[in-house]
């Protein structure tokens, strides 16, 4: 039985992941949750620092660069990793996809490279799963967007976040944080809980039965959002939906020694 111990070192408004052991395909898991537990609270960046893990195998990396992919979709971050040994790196290299991750020589010029982007705006808010929390999630995407000065969004993003929230009110039944991100031109909305079970889109004219209301939500975050889904946290889950803003910048890369942050 192999071991892997992961260690959050920081988690906002950089994370900090440092990975100790062995990684195989019977510790990935560990990992990823770890990993997605720290995403779910929005970094502008997720640094793995690898300097002190043995890589099995590429298999048991796959996860580790399909997390880079989705994390620029959702929370819209970069994920940095550094320290990695060469027979580790010919790994990544080999499994990598279109748009592999930052590579860094050390934590430090990870460290300095995220620092230097642009600190992304946040917000956050915490509900109960009462039967005000909807409408109290809508007064606060209103009011943000406005500060933002992304009202032209606003209406369309009070209906996302109430659409969130009154799922997790209505089928989590638990405790809730809203966090609202302006990356670039997108606008991140994300509802955590401590429900584990995910969400799941409805097939395609399956959205009656005894559940048809929340198909039916899903159903329209389809339609109202450029993407959304679902991912699993240590203690539940992060739903999440990004919506594009007219009229600002998109993403722009961003130099940096030894990778690319952007």
């Amino acid at each position: 039985m192999t071991t892997l111990v992961c260690r959050v070192l920081s988690r906002l408004p950089v994370a900090h992941v440092a990975l100790y052991g062995t990684l195989d395909t019977g510790s990935t898991v560990r990992m990823m949750v770890t990993l997605r537990d720290c995403l779910a609270e929005a970094p502008s960046v997720l640094i793995v620092d690898m300097q002190y893990v043995t890589v099995a195998d590429e298999a048991s990396l796959r996860p580790l660069l399909e997390l880079v992919a989705d994390a620029r979709t959702w929370p819209g971050a970069r994920v940095a990793l550094c320290c990695a040994t060469p027979a580790a790196k010919a790994m990544i290299a080999a499994a990598a996809m279109k748009e592999g991750p930052d590579m860094y020589p050390d934590v430090t010029s990870a460290t300095d490279a995220a620092r230097s982007l642009p600190l992304s705006v946040r917000d956050v808010l915490t509900l109960l799963p009462a039967a005000e929390a909807p409408a109290r999630s809508r007064r606060f995407t209103h009011d943000t967007c406005a500060r933002w000065g992304i009202g032209r969004v606003g209406n369309l993003a009070e209906l996302v976040t109430s659409e969130l929230v009154t799922n997790a009110v209505m089928h989590a039944r638990t405790a809730m944080t809203v966090t609202l991100r302006l990356v670039d031109n997108r606008l991140h909305v994300a509802v955590r809980d401590g429900d584990p079970r995910p969400m799941q889109r409805p097939a395609p004219g399956n959205a009656g039965g005894p559940q048809d209301e929340h198909g039916r939500g899903l159903l329209l975050l389809d339609a109202m959002t450029d993407s959304w889904g679902c991912n699993p946290t240590a203690d539940g889950k992060v739903v999440w939906a990004s919506i594009a803003v007219p009229g600002r910048p998109a993403a722009a890369g961003h130099a940096a020694t030894g990778g690319v942050l952007g």
